[in-house]
């Protein structure tokens, strides 16, 4: 969601069913301060070189400078090259409402599906996001929901239908909190989580088919291209690879 484009998401009923006229005051010119009083001020947040002027007006550690952790030591270079390498897109946005990071990809050819570029670093919540239709709004749904913790939650899980029945492109919220347990910001995880999936059917020996007695997944597969370059087979094609399907004893089909 923390990005520059309108994305049609799935969003859970308890997230749908929030009082707009409390989440719409969510900040997203990012005015005030980071409670952990980690806002760098004088600086325009929405500056293209915010990234390199924030950091040396802080004289923020870089390359082979160490940093402690709080189970480990690693120096900024370090932690660049494990981060770039971990599996799906993440980002960090803080209580005050300001982009502050992402795990830009090694590979400059690699489509993010949730693309994001080095200088919106610093960027407010709403330069980050188009205002068009109700994506601003949607946006402060998710930010006020884990910076209240709405209805116990801690996380929300967003799918987005691609059209697909072989890729779910999930953005996953987490709610972020300091030692205290106070709100100290959100991380987004965006992974497309078939190939997971189909690791998991493949090291099982279990496979993946359409369940006609689900009351749950009807539109997206409505909406999926069945025929599809990388689709899935349709609910006819599923069921007859179920029906043919023999007890394998050399893998885990058993469990299936």
């Amino acid at each position: 969601m923390f990005i520059k484009g309108v994305l049609i998401m799935a969003e859970p009923k308890w997230l749908k069913d929030m009082n707009p006229d409390e989440y719409m005051k969510e900040d997203f010119k990012a005015e005030g301060k980071s409670e952990a009083g980690t806002t760098i001020e004088g600086i325009d947040k929405n500056d293209p070189d915010w990234l390199e002027k924030a950091a040396k007006k802080v004289h923020a550690a870089e390359g082979s400078d160490y940093v402690k952790l709080d189970a480990g030591l690693m120096t900024v270079d370090q932690l660049n090259w494990m981060l770039r390498s971990t599996i799906g897109e993440l980002t960090f946005v803080d209580d005050n409402n300001q982009f502050l990071w992402y795990n830009r990809p090694t590979n400059p050819n690699y489509k993010m599906k949730a693309k994001r570029t080095p200088d919106q670093v610093g960027d407010t919540m709403g330069a980050v996001h188009p205002n068009v239709g109700d994506v601003i709004p949607e946006a402060k749904k998710v930010v006020h929901a884990l910076r209240t913790k709405q209805d116990g939650h801690d996380d929300v899980y967003m799918p987005v239908p691609t059209g697909n029945l072989k890729e779910l492109v999930l953005h996953y919220y987490k709610r972020v909190e300091d030692d205290k347990g106070n709100y100290a910001g959100i991380y987004e995880w965006v992974q497309d989580l078939y190939p997971l999936v189909k690791y998991f059917c493949e090291t099982t020996g279990q496979k993946l088919v359409v369940d006609p007695d689900a009351t749950t997944g009807a539109t997206y597969r409505r909406n999926s291209d069945p025929d599809a370059k990388t689709g899935a087979s349709t609910k006819a094609e599923a069921e007859e690879e179920k029906k043919e399907e023999k007890p394998d004893t050399t893998t885990s089909a058993s469990q299936h």
